[in-house]
């Protein structure tokens, strides 16, 4: 019996050690939570085509907070994030799979964001804020050489501010053309000083879609003859090897599409001759220039301006005589199209003969000013009009601006297609005066400088950045419009 009881217990001990070693046998680790997170997001300006013209981004994210700001001018109902997570991670916004680059939301209050992969999980909260309303100030002034005449243009391919300008020298002889530009430390210059062959004046500065630099102005041959130069190849040289008119010219204006089609206008100021005042073109290609008819434009001109969008090019005419008035055409694909045809408010009014300018915005919309009084013993009144593509109709833009300087004006279409005037006031002093969508007429006007100013400039950015200039005692003094938390 006792045997028998010792060989049970024993029995029992071998299938105990047995169970528990089976036990042991079978269990598994603990299972480690998958690692999720959102280790950058930002907003590109390439995913917000014309919304925002600058990338924002949180380069490294920290914590389950993240917060940056735009500009205060954006819609941020609509915005495309770009982010990256950590390896095989999910990410919705409630029910709405988010895909990077791609997925629009409405940021306009803080949105949140939900990473999982597997049981594990995190949630992001992301509030986006407006920038500082930008402001203009002072970026720098040249003085290191005396300024006749200046003509800005940004470089399309690092929007940096350009400034195509003629020296003044004691012989009017000497006085030719120059081109420098600033790198937000320091001004450069763009080949030789006075690089050009002749006495110049009438400067027209622009860029090829390649950075490349094109100056139209008239050149003191025995004629004056209008000419067009670049620089490429680190010198400068006459597109066509010489002037491209035969005649004596007048006003002039050069436009540069992306195949490198070179567009040059002219007026004729030969005296005496039946064509005198009248508008030409010519085009070169690469090998020669050739005469290009302007169809549907008649009559006689005293300004010209250009702008190019989308290699549609634009050119606006001040009309000479009777009055005159202001024409626009645009050549698209060989076509010309007159927007405009001798305009003006009414016969009775007189359009101011010496300045226009013109600029397009990014629906095709074109702006035009000029000086228009409101018939016999009236003030002349800058006027800006808009073209409604759409619609092909003309109308004015807010209040006319009243000042007793009209002789000496610019025009721009910010990012957001609204028109910025820049201006001189009755004392000479130059004033920039934005259009306000939301009350749909001019809003605060801004004064730069008590001083008096002439040759004033303003363009913008291909990043969005507005810049100004104008001539003061013999200085060049270059603004930007940006905002001061940038």
């Amino acid at each position: 019996m006792k045997t028998t009881l010792k060989f049970l217990f024993a029995l029992t001990a071998i299938f105990s050690l047995a169970a528990s070693c089976s036990s042991d046998d079978s269990a598994t680790e603990p299972e480690v939570p998958a690692e999720v997170g959102i280790t950058s997001f930002g907003f590109y300006a390439e995913d917000n085509t014309g919304t925002i013209f600058n990338d924002y981004v949180v380069e490294t994210v920290t914590g389950t907070d993240i917060s940056l700001s735009v500009p205060s001018e954006t819609d941020l109902t609509a915005l495309v994030a770009r982010f990256t997570t950590t390896e095989g991670d999910a990410v919705k916004i409630g029910a709405v799979v988010q895909v990077s680059g791609t997925t629009a939301n409405n940021y306009s209050a803080a949105v949140e964001y939900l990473v999982t992969e597997g049981v594990t999980n995190k949630i992001y909260t992301v509030t986006v804020g407006k920038l500082a309303s930008s402001v203009w100030s002072l970026l720098s002034t040249y003085s290191e050489d005396a300024i006749t005449e200046i003509a800005l243009q940004i470089n399309p391919t690092n929007s940096m501010p350009y400034i195509a300008y003629i020296s003044d020298r004691d012989s009017s002889s000497d006085q030719k053309m120059n081109l420098i530009s600033y790198d937000g430390t320091t001004w450069n210059r763009t080949g030789a000083t006075d690089f050009s062959d002749y006495r110049a004046n009438s400067v027209d500065l622009k860029f090829s879609q390649t950075g490349v630099p094109y100056i139209s102005f008239l050149e003191y041959t025995d004629i004056r003859q209008a000419s067009i130069m670049s620089y490429e190849n680190s010198a400068w040289s006459y597109v066509g090897g010489s002037p491209f008119t035969d005649v004596k010219a007048g006003a002039n204006t050069v436009a540069i599409t992306s195949d490198n089609s070179i567009y040059g206008f002219y007026t004729n100021d030969a005296s005496g001759d039946d064509n005198r005042r009248s508008v030409f073109a010519r085009s070169y290609s690469g090998s020669a220039w050739s005469d290009l008819t302007i169809s549907g434009r008649t009559g006689l001109a005293r300004v010209l301006k250009t702008k190019v969008i989308d290699d549609v090019v634009y050119l606006a005419v001040l009309d000479y005589g009777e009055g005159q008035a202001v024409s626009v055409y645009k050549y698209d694909g060989g076509v010309w199209t007159t927007l405009a045809d001798k305009m003006k408010e009414s016969e009775e009014n007189t359009v101011y003969y010496y300045n226009i300018a013109i600029d397009v915005d990014k629906d095709d919309n074109v702006y035009l000013a000029y000086a228009e009084d409101n018939g016999d013993d009236t003030d002349y009144q800058l006027r800006v009009k808009k073209y409604d593509a759409t619609a092909s109709t003309w109308s004015t833009q807010g209040d006319l601006i009243v000042t007793s300087n009209t002789r000496d004006f610019d025009l721009a279409v910010d990012k957001y297609n609204n028109a910025m005037l820049f201006y001189q006031d009755d004392n000479k002093t130059p004033v920039f005066l934005p259009f306000d969508s939301d009350i749909n007429n001019w809003g605060t006007s801004v004064v730069f400088t008590d001083a008096d100013a002439s040759d004033l400039k303003i363009e913008v950015a291909p990043n969005g950045l507005s810049y100004a200039s104008y001539v003061a005692n013999d200085i060049v003094n270059l603004y930007i419009f940006d905002s001061p938390e940038n």
